[in-house]
């Protein structure tokens, strides 16, 4: 295989795509790969944006239903904490499995159960006066249905509909719907209480089920058959697979290192900050950045991976990483202090985008929601030793060198991804 196809193959352009000439021919076939419409473009990546966001905003906002759970329940704090340990660790173990699940049955059925488990999940927690219900609600079955609609599986049923292109920007779209949720929900349960914000949340996830029916409905016959090469692989082979593939261990390294990132940004930005004399109030806003920088981010990912070589773009992200939170440990003024904070934010979840994207084409949109979930195992991985470490990184060193350390491997790993791809044939 020439060098320049499988460098193609890996950064979606063709191989024709050689000279600087060629780039209006390659624009107008990206607009017109496959059979993905503008009015198909709009409906699934607004349903995948809100399954999405839906999910997200169950898993992403414990913090601010704590309190109110607490006393609600009685249950001390700490145990409550090891409660939501227990949840992330659920809905990074279970995303593989519902992957695995939906090559069996089918991906409605998967998304269907989710939504049943997350509904149980959110009307047990009213009623959990004890920790053994709220492990129970809290621990396993939100988080579980949750993962259920994780981003692996909602893009592994829009990519098939879409054309290549088209799917990249989906993907960003769809990746920036985390957070959206937050706002609602903490105006909510300050207005009527912990039971109010549990009966609010029922309804998105009620129209979960519907909406997972759109991007579920069944492909015309030849696309069906386009995609399903491989389907009735076993799970030891798949794994085999993957794990062969150079790219596919640098992918997951990339996702450990961001998961030890992105939890510790959300565990201890605001104490850091606090702790260089920034008022609380400042310290909320500065979240709030960080916040929107993260959707501009994932959008602007999704397109840049439809356009540019992916390994680029991860590595770029990855290791832009390094001078932010570099400069966010000099004293700055505030108002370059908010800027370097959206710069972070920028590359918050924008790589979520590219990698599923890089998955994606290595094996394909039958194995996404599988591999690309065992992806975000790594990833919570990482987030876990994050949290426990964070402390002791703050405590000891008063900034986040591990963290600078672990985002320029990544960016390393993934710039060396292009030149691994000869060799392995990309992993197939």
């Amino acid at each position: 295989m020439e060098a320049s196809s499988v460098y193609g193959r890996l950064s979606f352009v063709p191989s024709s795509y050689t000279k600087r000439n060629n780039e209006r021919s390659y624009d107008v076939k990206l607009r017109t790969a496959g059979a993905g419409t503008l009015q198909n473009f709009a409906l699934y990546t607004l349903c995948g944006t809100f399954l999405y966001a839906v999910c997200a905003g169950f898993r992403d906002n414990y913090g601010i239903m704590l309190p109110y759970i607490v006393e609600w329940s009685g249950i001390p704090y700490s145990t409550l904490s090891f409660v939501i340990a227990l949840g992330q660790l659920f809905f990074g173990l279970m995303q593989p499995v519902f992957g695995l699940l939906a090559l069996r049955t089918s991906a409605r059925a998967v998304l269907w159960t989710g939504s049943l488990m997350m509904l149980a999940g959110l009307l047990l927690i009213p009623l959990s006066a004890s920790a053994p219900l709220l492990t129970l609600a809290l621990g396993i079955l939100l988080p579980s249905g949750t993962a259920a609609a994780s981003f692996g599986i909602i893009m592994s049923c829009i990519s098939p509909r879409l054309s290549p292109h088209q799917a990249h920007i989906s993907s960003g779209f769809v990746a920036s719907g985390i957070g959206v949720l937050s706002p609602a929900i903490q105006s909510t349960i300050a207005a009527h209480g912990l039971t109010g914000a549990i009966w609010f949340l029922t309804m998105p996830a009620l129209l979960l089920i519907p909406v997972s029916a759109v991007i579920t409905k069944p492909l015309p016959e030849k696309k069906r058959a386009g995609i399903s090469t491989g389907a009735g692989k076993s799970a030891t082979d798949l794994f085999r697979e993957a794990f062969r593939s150079s790219t596919y261990r640098r992918l997951g390294f990339g996702f450990f290192t961001c998961g030890f990132h992105m939890a510790l940004i959300q565990t201890h930005l605001f104490s850091q900050l606090t702790a260089f004399g920034v008022s609380e109030k400042a310290a909320s806003y500065a979240l709030s950045v960080y916040g929107i920088g993260a959707i501009a981010g994932a959008v602007g990912s999704g397109a840049a991976s439809a356009r540019f070589a992916i390994p680029r773009i991860l590595g770029g992200l990855y290791s832009s990483r390094c001078l932010w939170i570099g400069l966010l440990l000099l004293p700055l003024p505030q108002s370059v202090l908010f800027a370097v904070i959206f710069m972070l934010g920028l590359t918050g979840v924008a790589t979520v985008a590219p990698t599923s994207g890089l998955v994606n084409k290595l094996f394909g949109p039958v194995h996404l929601a599988t591999l690309f979930g065992f992806v975000y195992l790594i990833h919570q991985i990482g987030a876990f030793c994050s949290a426990w470490s964070g402390g002791l990184c703050l405590s000891f060193t008063g900034s986040w060198y591990a963290d600078i350390a672990l985002c320029l491997a990544a960016g390393l790993a993934c710039f060396g991804i292009q030149k691994l791809a000869g060799p392995e044939r990309t992993g197939r």
